[in-house]
């Protein structure tokens, strides 16, 4: 098949290797029907490779997870926005929550979006919960066949303007999120992505860390 000028943002459960076998071939079946696929894990920030690399700035442990995870959020709200459709993928015993929050923020900002759902263990007596299914029209699909007849579907009903819209819901979250995005395009080193994701969010979280403290000491001065 041709390429096709769409990009899609596949959200599901990462969490151990069957999660993110799974993913990976969702996202696969996406490329090799011409769609163009950002897959979190494998083409998003590394947690496991920057931490070592932010404490060898002399940061504390506490803040290089606080910026690792506004860093993180960034670039997963800005691939969002910048994907023009969004594949959920629903299996677990529970939906994962992330996947979750990337779905209502796809949903909000009107892409395309389909649910993949094999799995029929459900708090719902087998029933997806409406305020999910709700997101993709109270519909799922459960082969990758059928996500790519989805998406072709909803994607030839669709007007333009509507696909390529940028509504400025998230736009100072999403511009961080490009700044990341587009050092990760162009495989800067990971030393130059740690200095960059300080240089956005370290003098942030130290704000907030000291606002917190200054809260804190007024709460127990007036006790």
């Amino acid at each position: 098949m041709g390429n096709k000028p769409y990009k899609i943002y596949c959200a599901g459960p990462l969490f151990n290797p069957k999660e993110r076998e799974e993913m990976q071939e969702i996202a696969s079946s996406l490329e090799e029907a011409g769609y163009s696929v950002f897959l979190p894990h494998r083409d998003g920030l590394e947690f496991a490779l920057l931490f070592p690399m932010l404490l060898q700035r002399s940061l504390t442990p506490q803040r290089a997870r606080e910026i690792l995870n506004r860093a993180i959020f960034s670039l997963d709200v800005f691939q969002i926005t910048d994907s023009h459709g969004l594949v959920l993928n629903m299996n677990g015993r529970v939906p994962d929550e992330g996947a979750m929050v990337e779905a209502g923020i796809a949903w909000a900002r009107k892409k395309i979006l389909v649910i993949f759902r094999t799995d029929s263990r459900s708090l719902i007596e087998g029933n997806c919960n409406p305020m999910v299914l709700g997101l993709a029209d109270f519909s799922f699909v459960a082969t990758h066949e059928d996500i790519l007849r989805a998406l072709d579907d909803k994607f030839s009903k669709a007007t333009e303007d509507v696909i390529f819209s940028r509504e400025p819901h998230f736009d100072t979250t999403a511009k961080n999120g490009k700044q990341i995005s587009d050092f990760l395009a162009v495989r800067r080193p990971v030393s130059d992505i740690t200095d960059l994701v300080i240089d956005l969010f370290g003098e942030r979280t130290c704000q907030t860390s000291n606002d917190q403290r200054e809260n804190y000491s007024r709460a127990n001065m007036q006790q």
